[in-house]
């Protein structure tokens, strides 16, 4: 069940990224993708069904598997949080050579933040729903923003500073620079970009927008789900989906509603700002929580269905993460003659499909790997450094009836 939801958050993300260009950062002007009205009508299908979703259910499944490696550890009679920790340290420096070269890079996030997760693995179940809620749903983004309506309007001198910080030249220049390194640059350009100024930038983002603690609030509920083996297949969880189906979708379809009619904008200036920038926070939550009820419920109803598929992608879900990253680099890139260059010159529309096809590969390519391995080749690299020995890859043989 974890393994075909892994899978099809990796299925969003791929989308996601693909829809981008795999740029992750600022274009270089709105709508650099959307070369016809396809391509507009594809970009906001994206927006509203897709971005940052699906990262959310990624978010969530991590804390699911830190309080599944918990248990195993408590089971085997044997220490946690410092096998843990190591653990986390090899995910930072894969997490820093794959965000050496895409600046969208989630890993070195999630490793941050689980170093953080270790503290709170014997916090009580109720409080870490409760804190998980509180975090997820952006309530400290919230009251904040709700404090700096409160405070004096700026003096004409701050508004003008204001306007010429956010028109300021070098900034500009900045987000030029990037698009046309990763259009045409060099593979060391790029590096030098991605572990200087956007690593500060990717961090600040996630600091001002809410997302860091959104993503540990996800970590928090992961957790939580796992002691309460909500995935487990029985009655009482089947109705508790049912209902989180239901309650999600249909706050989901109001809050959807509300982004459609009033688009988030930034800054926040008034109210009905704030209350735009809160929906479509409240819209990506639920509208994430409606696509995993809604897949769990499909898999328990036929376990050795079409979704079963999906489940050796997810088993290996590193590396299915990271090669999406190769796929895009080099379909959108192109640095020191290698890739094909098409950041700028291809639509979203068609981007988008040579997302969905490269995923299609991706699980057959998994369903084979994993008839022949136990392991995918970057979750054995992580686990054999984790355990300082190299760890046996190989499923036996089928024994003769």
């Amino acid at each position: 069940m974890i393994d075909v939801l892994r899978a099809f958050a990796l299925f969003g993300i791929i989308i996601t990224h693909s829809g981008g260009g795999f740029l992750a950062g600022r274009p270089p002007r709105p709508g650099f993708m959307a070369f016809t009205p396809f391509d507009q009508i594809v970009s906001q299908l994206d927006r509203m069904l897709v971005f940052g979703k699906f990262f959310t259910i990624f978010s969530f499944l991590f804390g699911l598997s830190f309080a599944i490696q918990m248990r195993s550890a408590e089971a085997k009679g044997v220490g946690f949080a410092g096998r843990f920790t190591w653990r986390i340290v090899v995910l930072a420096l894969i997490a820093l050579v794959h965000g050496a070269f895409f600046s969208g890079d989630i890993l070195i996030i999630y490793a941050l933040l689980a170093f953080v997760l270790i503290p709170f693995r014997n916090v009580g179940t109720r409080w870490l729903v409760i804190t998980g809620l509180v975090l997820v749903f952006n309530v400290p983004g919230l009251m904040l923003g709700a404090s700096g309506l409160r405070a004096p309007a700026p003096v004409a001198a701050q508004q003008a500073a204001g306007a010429q910080a956010q028109a300021q030249p070098p900034a500009m220049e900045a987000i030029r620079r990037a698009f046309e390194i990763k259009q045409n640059g060099s593979i060391a350009e790029l590096v030098q970009l991605n572990l200087g100024s956007t690593l500060a930038s990717k961090l600040q983002f996630q600091i001002t927008t809410g997302r860091l603690w959104m993503t540990f609030g996800l970590f928090l509920l992961g957790v939580a789900a796992g002691r309460l083996s909500i995935f487990s297949d029985s009655g009482q969880n089947r109705q508790f989906f049912r209902r989180l189906l239901w309650g999600a979708g249909a706050l989901a379809a109001v809050t959807t509603a509300a982004a459609l009619l009033r688009p988030a904008s930034m800054p926040v200036r008034s109210v009905a700002d704030l209350l735009a920038s809160y929906s479509f926070t409240v819209q990506q939550v639920s509208l994430s929580a409606f696509y995993l009820a809604l897949v769990t419920l499909l898999y328990w109803r036929s376990p050795k269905g079409w979704l079963a598929r999906l489940a050796p992608a997810g088993k290996m879900g590193l590396t299915v993460y990271l090669t999406q990253t190769v796929f895009g680099l080099l379909l959108f890139y192109h640095l020191g003659g290698i890739g094909f260059g098409a950041l700028g010159h291809m639509g979203v529309s068609t981007a988008v499909g040579c997302g969905i096809a490269f995923y299609l590969v991706q699980i057959l390519l998994a369903r084979w790997w994993m008839a022949h391995f136990s392991m995918g080749p970057v979750e054995w690299l992580w686990r054999s450094i984790t355990y300082l020995k190299w760890q046996p890859n190989t499923r036996p043989a089928a024994q003769p009836a």
